[in-house]
């Protein structure tokens, strides 16, 4: 993938600021000046995350990344803490743009490409297919996962924070972060053992296959000729006899059934009468239920005036015991009642409308009502039971007649159908037979094309087996190619390190990487020795910091050997002399950017660098290498800062006015 950098835009509250990236970038300055947020806002645009300084956290609107993609135009906005970027690139004279996330992934962005990420898109337009590594290998749910771009651009990004703690992530405890890691370095290295033991694998199961399929079609042939199934004319010959004598028994049985005389008239009359007496049946059971229905309606009638009845008299004898009492205070609370009007109750107060009943509320005339009321709903129901009676006998009557019809009915079709059927039965069991037989054939005839498949199928896979031998010999060729490639990191990283000066290096040493793990490890001294030195035990802060730049150094190295370089060619290395002081050790610096600047001039001609520091190293008289260099200073014109207007005073307001503070950028 062909990256190249070309402008940074930041969207400030009150100032829109631009930043030019050549190929060799060397931004440096004191402290709070800004600095190395231009790496971070790199890093944004690309995706990443960022923990913002104060002054960006008051001023950023939003900041844009100018670049090319193997020379695609593309600009990546993105505004501050938005999870979401606008990606904005020229396909032909076509101008393209997307809302894309920056890390997670959701629906298809740009139908039937499989863009849903960022990641994606720049695979996309660096016409690359994204990488794919194997996880969870030998176990039943393998599976491919892909690669991300943040895990490549993971060693073409050296940030601050991490030059003295983190291995790019290969020394992680984490299993995962560091495997992921491992995966990003098997790839950028083309480093293809994994895909021969893959591709042995494969020509495992094709030859179990294989070895299955042939002995699974010698036990059938075997079977087939037991079962006469050898001889296939012979076997098609008998189906189709046997089809020929399913014809000729259904032609015998239709023709018989057709050689049936019609059906006598006295069998049409019971069947006739029959069918009347059912219908009359089915009528009077209708009327019983509807009987059924009314004397349970009366019934409840009943039991309602009963119940009226006994309300009334309850109603009636409380009214005629209490009617006489003078209450003088209340029967529940027992305080005394205040004076009522004589129309009143003396409790409750309210009009006495009724004093006394008569005439038509007297208690004679409605108990001789109720009486009445129950007299005719006795009667109905009398009635009512009475007409289910006659409904029940009639039915009783019907059924029996209905009964001695059907068999009259059976008797007569008995003595009429027996000799007629016994004939056409016969031809018709006969064609079931013959049917079930034909099926059983015709499931067999399968078996032989069952095993010319298979023997197909086994010298398919025979084939398969002998070009994947030739794929797998090829592929060990690569892989001993591709021990090779980590050979080379081995001595360039080492290269790297003397050049460089790093204490207690030798040129004689050696650098051993593992490819499980690729963590390089440098044996002190001679022969395998006990004492080794790694990233861990490096020493200071500032020892960590080349170690780790010099291995990144050392990759890129080998990416521009290789025919076809799989790591973005963008090398940003934040302050690579952290603790590293130009005062006592100034052979160490001098030695550690003479070694960048050659490589930036000779093997890395192709590589973009962003160099980020506190001091200027000039490039050395004897090395021709074009540097832009900008020196960022707080409260300087002539050299501002990121933030201009925010030079030492960061609580200027919108109108100028300013009270100086010291706000790191």
């Amino acid at each position: 993938m062909r990256l190249d950098l070309t402008k940074l835009r930041l969207e400030l509250r009150r100032s829109v600021e631009t930043i030019d990236l050549p190929r060799v970038n060397y931004f440096y300055g004191p402290i709070g000046s800004g600095k190395s947020s231009i790496g971070r806002l790199v890093d944004y645009c690309l995706g990443g995350s960022s923990k913002w300084t104060p002054a960006l956290q008051s001023e950023l609107v939003s900041v844009a990344l100018e670049l090319s993609v193997n020379d695609t135009p593309l600009t990546l906005y993105r505004d501050r803490d938005s999870t979401r970027l606008v990606a904005t690139w020229q396909a032909g004279d076509d101008t393209l743009q997307v809302l894309i996330p920056a890390k997670d992934a959701g629906a298809e962005v740009l139908p039937d490409t499989g863009v849903m990420v960022l990641s994606d898109l720049l695979f996309y337009l660096a016409r690359e297919e994204p990488p794919y590594v194997r996880r969870r290998k030998g176990a039943p749910d393998e599976r491919l996962e892909r690669l991300s771009f943040r895990d490549l651009f993971r060693f073409c990004y050296l940030d601050q924070d991490g030059m003295d703690n983190v291995f790019f992530r290969l020394d992680s405890e984490n299993y995962a972060l560091a495997q992921k890691s491992v995966d990003a370095m098997r790839y950028v290295l083309g480093y293809r053992t994994e895909q021969v033991a893959e591709l042995e694998s494969r020509l495992q199961a094709l030859r179990e296959e294989r070895v299955g399929l042939a002995a699974g079609a010698n036990a059938l042939e075997k079977a087939l000729e037991e079962s006469g199934l050898n001889d296939l004319v012979d076997y098609d010959a008998k189906i189709e006899r046997l089809r020929a004598d399913i014809d000729r028994a259904r032609q015998a049985a239709k023709a018989a059934r057709s050689a049936r005389d019609s059906v006598p008239h006295a069998v049409e009359e019971i069947r006739d009468h029959a069918r009347r007496l059912a219908m009359e049946e089915m009528a009077l059971e209708q009327a019983r239920i509807e009987i059924d229905a009314r004397r349970g309606d009366l019934e409840r009638h009943v039991n309602e005036l009963d119940m009226l009845s006994v309300r009334y008299q309850r109603t009636a004898s409380a009214r005629m015991l209490l009617g006489g009492v003078a209450f003088t205070s209340c029967p529940r609370c027992t305080q005394a009642l205040p004076v009522r009007d004589p129309q009143c109750c003396s409790v409750c107060g309210q009009q006495e409308h009724i004093v006394e009943a008569g005439g038509a509320l007297s208690e004679a005339v409605v108990k001789e009502d109720l009486r009445a009321r129950r007299s005719e709903l006795k009667d109905s129901l009398d009635r009512l039971a009475r007409e289910r009676g006659v409904i029940g006998r009639r039915a009783e009557e019907i059924a029996s007649e209905r009964r001695a019809a059907n068999q009259s009915l059976e008797a007569r079709l008995v003595e009429y159908d027996s000799a007629f059927l016994s004939q056409a039965l016969q031809h018709e069991r006969r064609v079931v037979t013959l049917e079930q037989r034909l099926n059983g054939l015709l499931r067999s005839r399968k078996l032989p094309d069952v095993l010319q498949a298979q023997r197909d199928r086994a010298a398919s896979l025979q084939g398969d087996e002998a070009e994947l031998r030739v794929t797998i010999e090829a592929a060990k060729r690569l892989a001993f190619n591709d021990r090779k490639s980590i050979d080379l990191l081995g001595r360039l990283f080492l290269d790297c390190l003397v050049r460089a000066k790093f204490p207690d290096v030798k040129k004689t040493y050696h650098v051993d990487i593992n490819p499980t793990d690729f963590y390089p490890r440098i044996p002190l001294g001679q022969h395998e020795a006990l004492v080794t030195l790694a990233y861990d035990n490096a020493g200071s802060g500032g020892m960590k910091a080349l170690f780790k730049t010099c291995f990144a150094l050392a990759l890129h190295r080998v990416c521009a050997q290789m025919p076809d370089s799989r790591l973005p060619p963008v090398l940003v290395i934040d302050t690579p002399t952290k603790n590293v002081s130009s005062i006592e050790n100034p052979e160490v610096i001098s030695a550690f950017f003479r070694l960048v600047y050659e490589l930036a001039a000779g093997e890395l001609a192709q590589t973009q660098f962003i160099i980020i520091d506190n001091e200027f190293n000039p490039v050395p008289p004897d090395v021709e290498l074009a540097v832009q260099k900008r020196h960022l200073v707080k409260g300087d014109p002539e050299n501002p800062p990121l933030i201009p207007y925010l030079a030492g005073d960061f609580s200027q307001d919108e109108d100028g006015d300013a009270e100086p503070a010291e706000v790191p950028f």
